[in-house]
């Protein structure tokens, strides 16, 4: 039994080494967590977007544009939380 915390990251490190643990951390933060949210935000958009086009799919274009919106919004409003000052 494994008693470290760091959920895959330990487990991966205990099996195969710091190398395979190191790729399986960097894999996560730069491919998984973007496509995951890349997917969120577009089955947002079209949530969004159907009472627009109530008989048909709305617009592929319509959709990513909006699925782009939100993302930027969230990394603004991510960037800006530094920036804020305590009074």
């Amino acid at each position: 039994m494994i008693k470290k915390s760091g959920a895959d990251y330990a487990y991966i490190m205990e099996t195969f080494g710091p190398f395979m643990a190191f790729i399986r951390l960097w894999i996560e933060c730069m491919i998984v967590r973007p496509c995951s949210q890349a997917i969120v935000a577009l089955t947002f958009s079209v949530y969004v977007l159907k009472p627009f086009f109530p008989d048909c799919q709305p617009p592929d274009d319509a959709a990513r544009m909006l699925a782009v919106c939100c993302i930027s919004k969230c990394v603004i409003s991510v960037s800006e939380c530094g920036n804020v000052l305590e009074c």
